[in-house]
Formats: structure tokens, sequence, C-alpha cells
């Protein structure tokens, strides 16, 4: 889940390296480095446990040198402390680098190395790539022979920027199962985990494949598998989608959620002409002869998926949802006709790359729903349909949640043919925006609830898989002790946990299930806890502490979910908490 940039040729070194590194920390920051040659050909490295800001203070305000690397980490290999922070240099000093992912037999290889004489100061994985690289490229001096062998000898995920000490005019890199992209200027080059960082410069990239490596200089791209020498494919990008600008907004989490309208509409106006639905007739007609719909998806994600399911019953098809860590090691096959449809914001999920490498495998069909073009998930897909919500820099997720259930939504009106879905979602854009408008009475919900002990979230039906979202999203930021359970659920075990330090949120959005969720709530109230009821106006009560109004049911978890982004929000920005960068979390979660 970590970050890296690189850059070489004609091109500010340290402001890119510096905001490049600025633009990917949701990708990580417990520490961050850089490293660059100087114009004496001298390897400087500087690191700093914490933000990009504290490296940002102690790094050369101004140095000459036309190379250098950067990375912002998310520890998985050893504490974040500057002895483990990126960038790794090897023990004779000839080669530095960055890197993203996890290699999983760097104990083999590191005791092998050992052996050879090599030391290590680390505890990384990282920095047993870098004495490899030295180990097999000393064996003939050259580059890409060593960087070949190493990728015949790793095991995992990796993406690597390069420098060799004595090759100044090249960058070297090398990928697999983890994202790197290269960005192409006329008398520069660059690379970087996402677009993000390179679009001030360039919207030309090279989104490199697994086991590609080779280098880049100022006027040149050499890319590589095995021994056989690549012409790289060239993509564009669109600075809309890639807009990091917080405008008026002090923090990206309330940016978010507050672009969630406009995000339902774009996703209408890419899917729907006004006449007639735009997805792939292929897609539908695939998913149309399968027996059984199988979604796979992590965190919020996961939890989008569930009411995938609720939409796919409804058509009368087979389906379940699974948390992509779990399949991937406990796949399960029920049928002979799968369908298998992938949810991530990122498209970069190693848990779920994992589970499409197996369902490639059997030559499966699946869809990849994801925000991101190009992605590794998107790219291996059968077939893909994107969210076009924007960039999301906040590592909690708000906007890509509704930005899944509304692309389910039409994605069974397509297969349905009823375009009265369309209608529907035009209705919820309007209830969103009518909470936005009275969001000042979410703020007063939080300050009552935000210092109990323990917060449980209740609902029935949707309204279930509404609060397993709250509660994640409330644990995410504000690391409050919170709990999601069925309403009928609580009075089977968790009510033993409930006194007068509990507060109850409840979602109540389903007429047939009002009066036996309100009796849930008045079990929970007889036991000393506070209760906040979240209800449809046309079933309210006078001492609901928020009302909605009325969206189709099938719906109605979008606007309950979005109510509850701005309670989490609402409850950190009063604990004074980092809201946009919780603690040891990352947005983009590359590593198993």
């Amino acid at each position: 889940m970590c970050g890296i940039v690189g850059s070489i040729g004609k091109i500010n070194t340290r402001k890119y390296l510096i905001d490049g590194l600025y633009s990917l920390d949701y990708r990580g920051y417990d520490s961050a480095g850089l490293a660059f040659l100087d114009s004496s050909n001298e390897l400087k490295i500087f690191k700093a446990v914490g933000k990009v800001e504290v490296l940002d203070s102690i790094a050369p305000k101004e140095f000459e040198s036309s190379i250098g690397i950067g990375h912002t980490r998310w520890a998985t290999h050893g504490a974040p402390n500057e002895t483990n922070c990126h960038p790794h240099v090897s023990s004779h000093k000839e080669i530095a680098i960055v890197h993203n992912g996890v290699i999983e037999n760097y104990r083999a290889l590191k005791t092998r190395l050992m052996g050879y004489g090599y030391s290590f100061e680390s505890e990384t994985d990282t920095e047993v790539i870098a004495n490899l690289l030295e180990f097999n490229y000393r064996k003939n001096h050259d580059v890409l022979d060593g960087i070949r062998r190493t990728i015949d000898e790793l095991e995992g995920s990796f993406a690597l920027a390069i420098i060799v000490k004595d090759q100044p005019d090249r960058l070297y890199f090398m990928k697999r199962s983890s994202p790197l992209f290269i960005g192409l200027g006329d008398e520069y080059k660059l690379l970087a985990s996402d677009a993000v960082p390179m679009i001030k410069y360039t919207n030309k990239f090279v989104d490199l494949k697994d086991d590609e490596y080779g280098y880049i200089s100022k006027e040149e791209v050499a890319l590589f598998k095995g021994y056989d020498k690549l012409e790289p494919e060239i993509t564009h990008q669109s600075p809309e989608f890639l807009n990091r600008d917080l405008g008026d907004n002090p923090n990206y989490m309330i940016k978010e959620i507050q672009e969630t309208p406009q995000v339902i509409t774009r996703l209408i106006d890419n899917y729907f002409d006004g006449e007639k639905f735009l997805f792939n007739p292929k897609m539908i007609e695939a998913i149309k002869k399968s027996d059984d719909i199988i979604f796979i998806a992590c965190g919020t994600s996961y939890h989008a998926s569930l009411m995938g399911v609720k939409y796919m019953q409804y058509l009368g098809k087979r389906s379940e949802a699974y948390v992509a860590s779990e399949w991937a090691y406990f796949p399960v096959f029920t049928s002979k006709k799968p369908l298998y449809i992938l949810l991530s914001q990122s498209g970069e999920t190693a848990d779920l790359i994992r589970c499409q490498k197996i369902i490639n495998s059997r030559g499966s069909i699946n869809i990849a729903i994801t925000n991101t073009k190009g992605s590794t998930i998107e790219r291996n897909a059968t077939f893909s349909c994107l969210l076009f919500s924007g960039l999301e820099i906040a590592v909690a997720s708000t906007k890509v949640f509704s930005a899944q259930v509304c692309l389910l939504a039409l994605l069974t009106g397509a297969i349905e043919k009823h375009t009265n879905v369309v209608t529907h979602l035009s209705v919820v854009t309007s209830a969103l925006e009518k909470i936005i408008e009275n969001k000042q009475d979410i703020e007063n919900i939080a300050s009552k609830i935000e210092n109990a002990s323990m917060i449980f979230f209740i609902g029935r039906g949707n309204d279930y898989i509404a609060s397993m979202e709250a509660s994640l999203k409330m644990k995410e930021i504000s690391y409050m002790h919170c709990e999601a359970f069925a309403g009928g659920e609580l009075k089977h075990g968790p009510i033993a946990l409930v006194d007068k330090d509990t507060c109850l949120i409840a979602f109540n959005s389903d007429m047939s299930t009002n009066l036996a969720l309100r009796n849930n709530v008045k079990e929970i109230e007889a036991r000393g806890a506070k209760s906040f009821v979240i209800s449809y106006s046309s079933f309210m009560k006078d001492d609901d502490a928020f009302l909605v109004d009325n969206v189709k049911s099938y719906l109605s978890t979008i606007v309950m979910v979005f109510v509850s982004q701005y309670l989490a929000y609402y409850v950190t920005l009063h604990k004074g908490l980092n809201i946009d960068k919780p603690r040891n979390l990352a947005k983009s979660v590359t590593v198993e």
C-alpha cells in the first residue's frame, strides 16, 4: 500500500518527488524518504518517520539532480522507524530502491545472501531486494540481466523504482501485482504508483503489466518481459478525474461525501442515454446465461456487494457474496456457469487480485466494478464497469460506496429492461441534497454520541447492510468501538453488553419492519442506552433523531449510509482526529 515516485531528465527533481509523495500519502504515511544522485554522482538519501511534511522539512530545499526516487510507507515488515524507511540501499552502496508490495520468500533469500557476505540493517523485505539486485548485477555488470534474474527469484508482489549508481542516465523499474505507471514528457520521464503525481506534467502514460521491467531515460522508454523487448502501450488520463483540489473544503472526506449526488448523476449519464442503457450487451447476456452470480470484495466494497446479491436474487438468480481475503484461500465453486463480480475502488486490491487469478485460471467470466481505469483488476477482467467517481483521497471511502450501489442498480435495470431505475436514482440525489442542507442536525447527534463507550448500529433488511457500513466508517476514523447487528439479533447475546454509556443508532427505512425495529430500540433503551433513530419521513415518530426523504426501498442503503458518513465525520471532527488519514490504515490495499 506504499506510494512510490521517480523521475529522470529535465525536471525539478525535488519538486516532483516531494509533491508526488504528498499526492500519494493516502497509500501510507508511516514514514517517507527520497534518494537522488547529485551533480558529483554521489547517492544522497533522506528519510523521516511520519508524514511527508517531516521529510519535506529535512530534505534540501534545492539540489542539482536529474534522477531521483521517493517513497511514502505503510509498514508491512518492520516498525515505522528510520532504519526500515525507504529508500533502501544495497550493501555495497551500488543500488538504491523504493518498493511497494510484499516479498513472500524474503527470509530464504536473505539467508542465502548472508551466506555470500551481504549484511542487513533493516527488518524489511525491501532491503533483501536491493541486495539481491546488486548480487545479480555483479555477475556480469548488466543491469537488465540482473533485474531479469531477480524477477525470476522473487515470490510475491513488487513495484520498484531503482537507481544504479554507475548508470546515472537511466532509472530502472520492475513490476508484479503492484501498480506502476510511466509518465511521458518531452525531455523527462516519470514513475509513480498511479497517475495522480504525474498529471500536472503529462497526460500520456504507460501502465506496466506483471513481470515487465526496463528503464526510462530523459528521451527513452525501454520495456522488456523475459528476454523480449516490448513496444510500450500509451494511454491517456483525464485531469478531471485526478483532481486533488480541496476548493473551500477543510478536508477530502467532507468534499467527497458532498460530491455523491454529482457522482450518481455522472453514472446515469455514462450508462443511460435517455432512452436505453449503455452497458456492454455481451456482458448483459453473460449475466443472463449464468446460473450463479458471485460477488467478491473487501471492506466497504463488500457491503456494496451485499446489495448486489439482493438485486441479483430479485432477478431470480442464485447469488452470494464473499470477502476476498477469505475466498482467495477457500474458493467456492458450486455451479456450472458461474459469473463473478469483483468490486474495488482502486482496482489494485491485493486480496481481490489473488481471487481474480484463480477465477481466470478456470476460464470463468468476471466483471470488474472499479473507479480506476487501467488498474490490474479492470485490465484482467472479462468485462469492466467504471464508476466515474473522480479521485477519492480520504482513506475512508464514501462516494464510491454510493457509486457502487448505484451502478449495481443501473445494471439490474439494464438486465430487466426497466428504465424507471433512472427516475428512482434521481429521487435519491434529491434526498441526498436535502441531507446536505440539514447536515447540522447530524452534527448535533454526533455531539451526543462522541463520548459513548460503545455504539450499536442496527437495522433490518437493507438497513442491516447500512448498519454494517456505518459501523465500519465510524471505526475507521473515530476509533470508537462500535458493532452492527440485525435488529432482531440484539436479544440473542449482544444486549448483554448494553449499559448507560452505550449509544444506539437505528436505521429505519422499511415499513414492513418499522414496528419490529422500534421494539428493538425500546429493548435497548430499557437497559439504559441512548437511542437515535434515523427514519424515513413517511413513518416518523416525534422523538426520531433525523428524517430522510423516502426513496425506493432497494436504494435506501445509499441514503442511510450517506447519513452515517456525516455522523462518523462529525464525531471524528469533534475528537480532533485526522479525518483523511486515520491511524494504521491506507487507501489502496495492495498487500495481502
